[in-house]
């Protein structure tokens, strides 16, 4: 009885988790974060940056890589303190702000991923990272909440393009 009870109770607990995982990913990152990478990976200055880096040494590369992260990080556990103390609009800004500095981190670490991964630190916490995201996407949780999410994507579609049909039909100037 207890055993079940507990097992019922990780399960609720997995699944809160991976819904703010799945929305932090469908939202913030595939929304905001990605195309911000994209931007940052194809400007000109960094594509000079880049060629810079790859003859630095790996530990520039590493104070360059964690201190925007760091400072992203902190802005991100920032952001949330300041909404919930009434700054609502701050806290937006601190945590887009966080995205963009954390968008260069990540640039960083695909730019130079083979020397950041020399340091063991960083290599044991990248493959924990992998492992554990990997093992994520394979509870069932995980597969029915982002079944869930898809569908609720699709009728979101529907219902916006319903709503466009509509304002067009019965609003559009003649």
């Amino acid at each position: 009885m207890f055993l079940k009870l507990l097992k019922k109770l990780f399960f609720y607990i997995q699944v809160i988790l991976i819904s703010l995982y799945l929305i932090l990913e469908e939202i913030v990152w595939d929304r905001f974060a990605q195309p911000i990478f994209r931007y940052i990976k194809y400007l000109k200055l960094f594509q000079k940056l880049e060629k810079l880096l790859n003859r630095a040494n790996r530990y520039v590369i590493l104070i360059l890589f964690l201190l925007p992260f760091v400072i992203g990080e902190l802005f991100g556990i920032l952001s949330p303190i300041v909404a919930v103390q009434g700054y609502v609009i701050l806290g937006v800004i601190f945590y887009a702000l966080k995205l963009i500095i954390v968008a260069f981190a990540f640039w960083l670490f695909k730019v130079e991923q083979e020397k950041l991964l020399s340091f063991k630190i960083i290599n044991y916490s990248y493959q924990k990272i992998v492992q554990f995201t990997s093992w994520i996407k394979t509870t069932q949780a995980f597969i029915t909440i982002k079944k869930f999410i898809q569908k609720a994507k699709v009728w979101i579609k529907l219902k916006v393009a319903n709503l466009k049909l509509f304002i067009n039909r019965y609003f559009k100037r003649s």
